[in-house]
């Protein structure tokens, strides 16, 4: 079934596309979804104008990723925890640990925003990237310290 993507989607592709896909896939998950509507002419012709607008509200937000990402850079969050003699945390800190302590300090972000491939589990400082849009990550310094 042709379908255009009215959302960029992880391993499908980007908004606006038309893309070739199982004809379930299309019906149970992208239309409920708002994902995605079937790629027909009166369909293109208003998804092209919709796209428009899409796309100038898109830069906006590329603006204000790439302002927020200059106020981010340097930034370094300290989060303390209880540790054994040998460094490593009882606990762990995890991507919504990092969001609630970016946040509190003025940097408003998400805990999926947040590119943590595993928590934390040891003292010590690390770079953690975070994604404010599609085409602008931030690296912020996070320093775990013992309590």
């Amino acid at each position: 079934m042709e379908i255009i993507l009215l959302h960029d989607i992880e391993k499908l592709g980007r908004r606006g596309e038309s893309k070739s896909v199982a004809a379930g896939y299309a019906r149970n998950f992208l239309f409920p979804q708002g994902l995605a509507v079937r790629a027909d002419t009166a369909k293109v012709k208003e998804l092209e104008m919709r796209l428009k607008a899409l796309e100038n509200r898109d830069a906006r937000g590329l603006n204000e990723a790439q302002a927020k990402a200059k106020g981010m850079a340097g930034f370094t969050l300290t989060i303390t925890g209880a540790a054994s003699d040998d460094d490593r945390l009882y606990g762990s800190v995890s991507s919504q640990m990092i969001a609630a302590g970016l946040t509190e300090a003025g940097h408003e972000v998400s805990a999926r925003q947040v590119l943590l491939e595993e928590p934390i589990r040891q003292l010590g400082t690390f770079e953690v990237p975070v994604r404010l849009h599609r085409e602008v990550t931030a690296e912020v310094r996070v320093e775990v310290k013992r309590q």
